[in-house]
C-alpha cells in the first residue's frame, strides 16, 4: 500500500481531514445550540471533545524567550474526518 504513496502525503491528508472534521464539528455545535438549545443529548454525544495538552514549554534565550504549547481536541466528528481521510488515502489514485 505504501509503495506508490509517500508517508508525508498520508500525514498531510490526515491533518487536513482532522482539522476539517473539527471545523465541521464546531459548526454543528453552533447549529445545534441554535436549534435544540444548550447541552442537548445529541450535542453531548457527538460534539463533546477530549482535550489533550502538552506544555507550556519555555525556551529562554538571553534576548528573547519563546513559549510553546500544543493542544489537541478530539470529538466523534473529528474521528469521522480522520477515517474519511484514511479512506481517501487508501483508495485515491
Amino acid at each position: 500500500m505504501f509503495r506508490d504513496k509517500p508517508v508525508g502525503y498520508l500525514v498531510l491528508i490526515l491533518l487536513v481531514s482532522a482539522v476539517s472534521g473539527s471545523v465541521i464539528g464546531e459548526s454543528l455545535r453552533i447549529v445545534l445550540r441554535f436549534v435544540a438549545g444548550e447541552s442537548s443529548i445529541v450535542e453531548r454525544a457527538l460534539l463533546d471533545f477530549f482535550r489533550y495538552e502538552i506544555g507550556p514549554h519555555r525556551l529562554d534565550l538571553i534576548i528573547l524567550s519563546f513559549q510553546f504549547e500544543l493542544g489537541l481536541s478530539f470529538n466523534v466528528i473529528t474521528l469521522l474526518g480522520i477515517f474519511a481521510g484514511w479512506y481517501y488515502f487508501k483508495y485515491s489514485y
